[in-house]
């Protein structure tokens, strides 16, 4: 079985898509000329908002190489331009529609003072090794009354009431189809899946803010916090087979095991999982906050 362990696969899930829709709606584009995805993965919230406004010209930085390969497929394929820094900022100054992308970490961003009128991340900002300075380098390059949007499924309150065992059965289910490869395996004469010392916890560590404890951080850095929302979004059967395929949450859930095993028993386990409880979608709120610029 060969499973796609990018973010792409989730990225097209029709519940995702319309969590990150509903945020990008909100936003008012008024005066927005270049703006910064950040962690933009595979370009979905850049997508947004160009179809809203086609003339914006905006800055997807991502760590992963393989998201930004994506991304610059689909803005190829859309006929959007993908241009260079300078070229993107030529746009900018002009109104005209641009791409730049660059594989590169957001802790250290490559805008001047000021130069932003608009930032968003998706379902990212909970994996910023250094909060604090990663806000006050957003701050830096975001001009006065420019706003910050992002929206996180990993906070506290993320789980409404009874739907956290939803999420441990299906980590437990995909041990057990760990257990069956590795009984299959036993029958062939082979050893068993290797598991190496895990990486670490990222997303998972639980060191996760409030609502409130991300105001504090944002006020803090130079903003103030102008919306916050809790937005419920089921996930289907589908869904989280979706979530469990993609690699850097399956080299968490499963930490240690080869990223393309994690993530095919992730897969498989979620029907099992919802089949067990007898359960078509399980709720999950997904955090959303706007933030202006002092």
């Amino acid at each position: 079985m060969t499973i796609d362990t990018t973010y792409e696969p989730y990225s097209q899930d029709p519940g995702y898509i319309s969590a990150n829709k509903a945020l990008m709606d909100t936003i008012d584009l008024d005066g927005v000329s270049r703006v910064a995805d950040l962690a933009c993965g595979t370009g979905l919230l850049s997508q947004q908002l160009l179809t809203r406004e086609p003339n914006l010209a905006i800055c997807g930085i991502d760590l992963d190489a393989a998201q930004i390969e994506i991304a610059g497929r689909h803005f190829a394929e859309k006929n959007v331009p993908v241009l260079d820094l300078e070229g993107w900022r030529a746009a900018g100054a002009a109104g005209k529609p641009a791409v730049h992308l660059r594989v590169q970490s957001v802790m250290e961003l490559p805008f001047e003072d000021g130069e932003i009128d608009l930032t968003v991340q998706g379902n990212s900002i909970h994996l910023m090794p250094d909060k604090p300075q990663f806000l006050a380098e957003v701050a830096r390059v975001m001009r006065p009354g420019a706003r910050m949007l992002f929206n996180s499924v990993f906070y506290v309150g993320t789980f409404p009431e009874g739907s956290e065992a939803v999420f441990s059965e299906w980590v437990k289910e995909a041990v057990l189809v760990l257990m069956e490869m590795n009984v299959e395996r036993a029958e062939k004469g082979l050893p068993p899946i290797p598991r190496q010392r895990g990486k670490g916890t990222k997303a998972f560590s639980k060191g996760w803010l409030s609502a409130e404890g991300w105001s504090e951080m944002f006020d803090e850095a130079g903003f103030d916090t102008e919306n916050v929302n809790h937005r419920n979004v089921p996930i289907s059967r589908e869904g989280l087979g979706l979530v469990g395929r993609y690699g850097g949450l399956a080299e968490v859930l499963m930490s240690g095991y080869p990223v393309e095993v994690a993530s095919e028993c992730l897969d498989l386990a979620a029907g099992r999982a919802f089949d067990r409880l007898g359960i078509e979608e399980v709720p999950r709120n997904w955090l959303e906050l706007t933030a202006r610029r002092r």
